[in-house]
């Protein structure tokens, strides 16, 4: 949800996007350094085995092979897709052996983008087999890529926000 304070009036170029949190703890594992459970190094535990229905299953569960944020980054694309397309995501594997979702981007959309994020966060790395946008560098090699677009389409964005919030009722209860 973007709060008010997303879009602050007193500057129309600037925009924190940094208010936006999606949260599902329906299935979710706790790699907290203080978990007793967790004797070893959180960040290097692999899991096997599935968590969720297959539609909501990384490539790693999928494929029989061990899983660890892979889980969580799946989770980012699904997320992802349902806020461009309003729909779960289906994958198929294209010609080139690399997974991506089954609909079709939007041309007004940035494609370069979202093509990337959603190669880097669905499919998994030939070397160490976890998907590729499990890794740190990965993950923030597309946030750079994102707060770059965003910064640089802030005052688009804002009209466009703007617009949206005014479409909006004022109050919740117009909204029952």
């Amino acid at each position: 949800m973007l709060s008010s304070s997303t879009c602050p009036k007193n500057n129309l170029h600037e925009i924190d996007f940094s208010n936006l949190t999606l949260v599902d703890f329906g299935r979710s594992v706790d790699l907290a350094d203080n978990s007793d459970f967790l004797a070893e190094d959180v960040r290097n535990v692999m899991f096997n085995g599935s968590t969720a229905i297959q539609t909501m299953q990384c490539l790693a569960m999928r494929s029989g092979q061990s899983w660890s944020y892979d889980a969580d980054t799946y989770g980012i694309c699904c997320c992802a897709h349902v806020l461009l397309f309003g729909t779960h995501m289906d994958i198929r594997r294209g010609r080139d052996k690399r997974w991506r979702q089954s609909k079709e981007l939007k041309r007004y959309w940035n494609k370069d983008i979202w093509n990337e994020i959603f190669d880097s966060l669905l499919n998994l790395d030939e070397v160490s087999g976890s998907a590729i946008g499990s890794r740190a560098s990965s993950l923030r090699c597309l946030r750079k890529k994102i707060d770059i677009y965003l910064e640089t389409n802030a005052q688009l964005l804002h009209e466009l926000l703007s617009r949206q919030a005014n479409l909006l009722p004022d109050n919740r209860e117009k909204i029952k």
